[in-house]
């Protein structure tokens, strides 16, 4: 007999607006098993606007899982918030055995989640192996091999899961009346968005780049040689408000210049109203330059050129291989002495040349 087709299905994936665009594989392989049923997704506040930029889910449904202290209160506020939805199916990407015993008290009877430890594999009904060391896009697909198990489907072959992130049309047209007010429409656009999430800052994971190496990349773009690139080059700045001190410095610094700003610059930062007009600026744009960000996935989900900077973060695990994403990783030379640490505060060190050279690679590329 077959299994009943699931109505209203609960997905959980706590983490940053980067967890959740990598997140949309797995949403977008559900939607595809499950076209007529209601899918919700349970999230954190500070990402709930990843909704802006998917037409893959119909709901959402916060929870500061952050909050600290985290009481006893707080995790039966979340367990009645999930009894309250009625689920008939739930595919979480939490793997610890406190995430599978929630889910259990929940009275979900379809458990969909990692199986990493004794309990989850004794409290789920179909644990999915956790394979940590991939692109976390597939990493999170995997998940959906529990739900096609459950409906008794074979999985579809592995193949790279790259998020696809959607364009709202009013968020379009915002930004391209925004370039011809600024003189910047058809001309080649190098988007620079130099931020990064306060959550890693917090964490001490500093992954920014030197607001001198972000005004020495500007200044190599404002003056291309015709042999290096025959395009009319324009250099945006973007960023929102997580990035107002990162900002500030760059523009302070570019105003100090001799000469004052390059006249091929021009900074929108502020002017995006939301993740979906950033994401329409990054669609509107030749090249990104970037930190491990937000931005970054965005960038990845639009399928754009993208120049992506890491220091402590792993690139492997966060970026898929495609000769659109030029990756940059600032490691440690072997044999250094003394041996430094990706994780002493300093950020990114990569030299601004080899950061220009990759952006003139990806504008030659067809």
């Amino acid at each position: 007999m077959p299994p009943a087709t699931p109505k209203n299905v609960l997905t959980i994936n706590f983490g940053g607006i980067g967890d959740e665009i990598l997140f949309l594989p797995a949403l977008k392989q559900l939607r595809q098993a499950l076209p007529q049923s209601k899918v919700t997704l349970l999230l954190e506040p500070r990402s709930k606007s990843v909704e802006q930029v998917t037409d893959l889910i119909d709901a959402t449904i916060t929870f500061d899982i952050k909050k600290r202290p985290l009481l006893p209160k707080d995790l039966w506020q979340l367990l009645s918030l999930i009894r309250a939805g009625s689920y008939d199916l739930v595919i979480s990407s939490g793997s610890s055995p406190q995430v599978a015993a929630l889910l259990f008290l929940s009275g979900i009877p379809v458990r969909v989640g990692y199986g990493s430890n004794a309990l989850a594999r004794l409290l789920l009904t179909h644990p999915v192996a956790l394979k940590r060391e991939q692109y976390a896009g597939n990493m999170y697909h995997d998940l959906i091999a529990g739900l096609y198990g459950y409906l008794q489907l074979p999985f579809p072959p592995h193949q790279s899961q790259i998020p696809q992130v959607t364009v709202k049309e009013e968020s379009r047209a915002a930004m391209q009346a925004l370039l011809k007010e600024t003189g910047t429409s058809g001309d080649t656009i190098v988007l620079l968005h130099p931020g990064t999430s306060t959550m890693a800052v917090q964490k001490g994971i500093i992954k920014t780049w030197p607001t001198e190496h972000w005004l020495a990349l500007i200044e190599k773009l404002a003056a291309v040689p015709a042999a290096d690139c025959d395009k009319n080059i324009r250099v945006i700045l973007a960023g929102g408000p997580d990035d107002k001190e990162v900002i500030a410095a760059l523009e302070a610094a570019l105003d100090r210049r001799e000469g004052g700003r390059p006249g091929n610059f021009v900074s929108f930062a502020g002017k995006t109203r939301g993740l979906s007009d950033l994401a329409a600026l990054i669609d509107l744009s030749q090249v990104m330059v970037c930190v491990d960000s937000a931005p970054m996935h965005l960038a990845v989900g639009l399928h754009k050129k993208t120049v992506a900077l890491f220091g402590p973060t792993e690139p492997e695990k966060l970026i898929p291989q495609s000769p659109d994403f030029a990756v940059l990783a600032d490691r440690p030379e072997a044999g250094s002495s003394p041996p430094r640490s990706l994780l002493d505060g300093l950020g990114v060190r990569l030299q601004p040349d080899i950061v220009y050279r990759s952006v003139l690679d990806l504008l030659k590329a067809k």
